[in-house]
Formats: C-alpha cells, structure tokens, sequence
C-alpha cells in the first residue's frame, strides 16, 4: 500500500491505496478549495492519482457504503444492525474476510432473497478460496463473482477461468448492484421498460436524474457507477435504470402496479412492457 492524494468523486483525498491500481494522475492544485477534502500539507508539485474504476476499496468508499445500506433499508429488508460473527469465516478461510462483505454480509444475514435466487450470494459457511481468488457469488451452482485477496479487487468467472476487468464494478458495487436487483424482483410488481429522450442521450444519467428528485423520489447517489442510476421512492419503488448515450432501460420493482405507472408519469419517458 501507498500513502499520498488521490481523487474520488472528483475530490481530494489523502490515504492508502494500491499504486499498481492507478490510472492517471492530477495536479492537486488545480482542484477547487471545496473539493479538497483532506488536512495533509500541499505543496504546488502534489498530484492526486486517478484509479481504474475496479479497486481495491478506499475510505470514502467505505464511508459511502454504510450510507446506502441505511438509505436501503427504507425501501427493502436488510438487517444492517445485526451482530455478525466472521470469526469461523475466517478461520476456515484462513483469510481475513474483506471490510466491504462484512458490511454486505452484515446487511442481507438472515434475508433469505439473497441466498435462494437463481443468482445468490453464497452463505457464510459455503464461501471458499480458489486460485486466490474469495468465492461469493454464484449463477445456480456456477460461479460468478469473487474477492482477489492479493489486490482487493472484483474478479468475475466466464469462459473457465477468473478474470479482473480494470473498467468493471468495484466490488462492493457489484454488491450493491445484486442486492438491488434481487431485491426489486422479488418486489410484488416487477417490470421492465424502455427510455426514451434525455434519459438516453444524456452524457450524465445521475445529474439528468436529479431534476426528478423530491421528497417522494430520491436518488442513491453514492452508488456512483457511469451510466447506471437507482431510483427509490418512500413507496419502497425501487428503480434500476441504465444509458450509454444510444440505448437506455429501465428494471424497476414495486408494491403494487399503480406506484410503478405513477413513476413512469411522473418522468415521462419511460415505456413499460
């Protein structure tokens, strides 16, 4: 690990993070006051490293995670205040269990959706270690996703083997992405639909989105991956919408029909199928 500036969410940060994980660099000084959010001396030569968007997590990260699982709680069941024991996890493992699926783990024990969808996390006893690799996430009995202990960095299985895609999720993002999606289908009302507009031709879903936001529907912002954003609303609706400037989608779960036609209304450019 390394100690210096690095940039997160467009911020200055000064902590730990894994040198053969950056991407680019910036000169500190170029950033606005308000986004340097660190008390460490700078000095004019400082640079601020960029990462791959796939990393090991950092502390703001952190931080950003226990934000969306309360935020989570009000719209679909976790148990974020559960006392978890990793301790015959790790043992068996003879790993320590990484900081982001203790908070994971933590939030979706003893919520059995997670667990018994055809995609599912793996249950604490049933996690195991291949090539170096933290076994969590499986499609029916075929794996799909894990934690490379040596980088800390999401790997996920296709073709046989493991591969760690630099521009991919982080890990926690998967994470969350899986909860979410699990959980708005197993909502009562589950539908797909079509963007239309600015939703698809928009170069920033997450700011396009902000103009909808009120105090019935807000926005999981800390989730922050390009070109996916999730909706709420206090009606426990949970959307999962997607845009890469050509195509948009919608995937969205409800307690009854009329929450999800009401939301479709109210942005106007959704066509439900």
């Amino acid at each position: 690990m390394q100690q210096g500036f690095y940039m997160y969410r467009n911020n200055i940060y000064y902590g730990s993070y894994r040198a053969e994980q950056v991407s680019g660099y910036q000169n500190v000084s170029l950033s606005r006051p308000e986004c340097i959010l660190t008390t460490h001396q700078i000095s004019k030569e400082d640079r601020a490293v960029r990462f791959w968007e796939n990393h090991h997590l950092l502390e703001p990260e952190y931080a950003d995670l226990q934000a969306m699982i309360v935020k989570m709680q009000s719209f679909i069941d976790l148990s974020s205040k559960e006392d978890v024991d990793f301790s015959a996890t790790e043992e068996k493992l003879e790993v320590p269990f990484p900081a982001e699926l203790k908070l994971i783990y933590t939030a979706i024990h003893n919520q059995e959706e997670y667990f018994s969808s055809v995609e599912h996390f793996l249950p604490l006893d049933e996690i195991y270690v291949e090539q170096g690799i933290l076994v969590f996430f499986k499609k029916k009995r075929a794996p799909i996703a894990g934690y490379d202990i040596e980088s800390g960095r999401l790997t996920q299985y296709y073709k046989r083997e493991w591969h760690i895609e630099k521009s991919g999720f982080c890990c926690y993002q998967f994470c969350v992405g899986r909860i979410l999606t699990i959980a708005l289908e197993n909502k009562p009302v589950f539908k797909k639909g079509r963007c239309k507009g600015r939703l698809v031709t928009t170069l920033d879903l997450e700011r396009e989105l902000k103009n909808f936001c009120n105090e019935k529907y807000h926005l999981l912002s800390e989730f922050n991956v390009y070109g996916i954003a999730v909706m709420y609303s206090d009606e426990k609706m949970i959307a999962w919408i997607r845009s890469n400037g050509f195509y948009a989608d919608i995937h969205a779960g409800a307690i009854h029909e009329s929450h999800l036609e009401a939301f479709g209304t109210y942005l106007g450019q959704i066509t439900w199928k």
